[in-house]
């Protein structure tokens, strides 16, 4: 067996999800057994043979390891194949925290999976099975590898209650460290549209709300104001538009909810319109995108990945 890397090893154990494109752009996926593990690269016993030189995404089924990697070499050994990967980035560690995992980038966990933060653990597992089927890479009609492996992400934090507990504190707190970045461009704050991008980007937040949380939809003001970083007197014509337009309602306790008729037109603006696209969740980004002229993935050669 060639010696493909020269670091210290320690044995591994564990399972691993594997994915990467082929030359005909097609997306596939494997499951593997780790083998062992270097500051280079790791080792992984396979059913499915790969070709060195092949660029393959690693995830570890615990959460505990992500990383793109190289094949430098692939030896049958009995029915399965012994596949060495070399890290094409620093290794990542495998003692990282929740919060270098989960707030490593502006991605919302419960967005992603599109359910409230306050969903129970049953919601959780039912929800990303039915959306793990959907997204998976061997699924030919709407595989997503991105979103399959974002979705992934999400379910390792929220569904074990320790590292919820930890996500939904370090959450907050990146709340309260003040608005959204994208409300500090320019194209909310001055320019003949910028009072346009206002009115989208409070019916953005309330469609959100109203779709991960329709039993409680309604927002307050201060809430508005904390997560655009606008006094209300610059949203104070805003909702009065939205209001005239009958796109959302006020409540008793003057809170906003978006109506039948703000959805409506946030979706047909959503198809067009880049502000929408930035300020939607990710997940329906990639679902429209993944619609869209991209070739269907063809079925591997390997296990199907069936979602705990």
């Amino acid at each position: 067996m060639p010696e493909a890397r020269s670091e210290p090893r320690k044995p591994r154990g564990g399972s691993y999800s594997l994915t990467w494109r082929g030359v005909n752009a097609n997306t596939y996926s494997a499951e593997g057994n780790g083998v062992d593990i270097s500051d280079g690269g790791v080792g992984i016993e396979s059913l499915t043979e790969l070709k060195a030189g092949s660029l393959v995404h690693l995830q570890a089924r615990d959460g505990s390891l992500e990383a793109t990697c190289e094949v430098v070499h692939c030896t049958r050994r009995g029915s399965k194949f012994l596949i060495g990967f070399e890290f094409r980035e620093e290794a990542p560690k495998a003692d990282r925290s929740v919060e270098e995992k989960s707030l490593d980038s502006e991605l919302n966990h419960y967005e992603t999976l599109q359910i409230s933060a306050t969903a129970d653990l049953q919601t959780i597992h039912r929800v990303f099975r039915m959306m793990a089927l959907r997204f998976h890479p061997d699924n030919p009609e709407t595989g997503d590898v991105e979103q399959f492996l974002r979705m992934k992400r999400a379910y390792w934090v929220l569904s074990d209650p320790d590292r919820r507990a930890e996500y939904d504190a370090l959450l907050e707190k990146k709340r309260g460290a003040g608005p959204r970045p994208i409300f500090a461009l320019k194209d909310f704050v001055t320019g003949v549209e910028a009072e346009t991008h206002r009115r989208l980007g409070v019916l953005c937040l309330l469609y959100h709300k109203r779709q991960t949380s329709p039993d409680y939809p309604n927002v307050s003001l201060l809430d508005l104001e904390r997560e655009m970083g606008f006094p209300r007197e610059y949203l104070s014509f805003t909702l009065w538009y939205l209001r005239a337009k009958d796109f959302v309602t006020v409540a008793d306790n003057a809170d906003y909810a978006l109506t039948a008729t703000g959805a409506d037109y946030v979706e047909r603006k959503a198809l067009r319109h880049d502000v929408i696209g930035k300020l939607l969740n990710p997940s329906m980004r990639s679902q429209r995108s993944s619609a869209k002229g991209r070739p269907k993935p063809a079925i591997p050669p390997a296990r199907k990945f069936l979602p705990a």
